[in-house]
């Protein structure tokens, strides 16, 4: 039995091929639509978290503020009036303070689902920077306190030191809690232009995205 042609076949198996490799294509090009998609919906979530929680950061280091400012100007009068004679006045003013508690959920579940590394590096710094100090503060906030109100800190010939290490940690405190504020409002501004970019969308669009949050 003769066999066919090639000029039969050929074009039959150049269109089945051709059809094969489309489709493999068409595939590749669909799984990688999906898993883009699918970081991107990720990506849009932690941003979503992180606006919210600096939001909510923000907003406790802002009403803490304006009173560790007022015992931090009360304790440096009272120290240059020579009002604060025993450790129990001193105690009595120090005692009002409460350090802040802050949040950092939203970084800590981003590390831990590898949002981060689908982000951008400007992102990724900023907001690095922001929980970092977040830590930095609240560490002094927990730790400083204690120490200088500890037992030994607070006995009759060591209350003059414990009264100007206090006014030192407060002013310390009210510093980074004003630092704080604007790199909170930096950090947002950057999760929205991340956004923004994301989502080829428009600034205004990001404002918008930002306020329904």
């Amino acid at each position: 039995m003769r066999s066919k042609p090639i000029a039969v076949w050929l074009p039959r198996v150049l269109f089945e091929s051709a059809l094969i490799t489309m489709s493999i294509l068409l595939a590749l090009a669909l799984d990688e639509w999906r898993e883009t998609r699918e970081n991107q919906d990720t990506v849009e979530q932690a941003l979503a978290n992180f606006v919210s929680e600096i939001r909510q950061n923000k907003a406790r280091v802002d009403d803490a503020a304006p009173f560790n400012q007022g015992l931090r100007d009360v304790l440096k009068r009272r120290h240059r009036d020579g009002d604060i004679t025993t450790s129990g006045e001193f105690i009595n003013i120090v005692e009002s303070y409460n350090p802040v508690v802050l949040q950092s959920t939203a970084w800590d579940t981003a590390l831990a689902t590898g949002s981060v590394a689908k982000m951008e590096y400007n992102l990724v710094a900023a907001l690095s920077l922001t929980y970092g100090l977040q830590v930095r503060y609240q560490q002094a906030s927990r730790d400083g306190m204690a120490q200088l109100t500890s037992p030994e800190n607070l006995l009759a010939d060591r209350l003059e030191w414990a009264i100007y290490n206090s006014v030192r940690y407060l002013d310390d405190v009210t510093s980074m809690e004003t630092e704080l504020g604007v790199v909170y409002e930096e950090a947002e501004a950057v999760i929205v232009d991340e956004w923004v970019a994301m989502m080829q969308a428009t600034p205004e669009e990001g404002r918008v995205w930002a306020e329904r949050l």
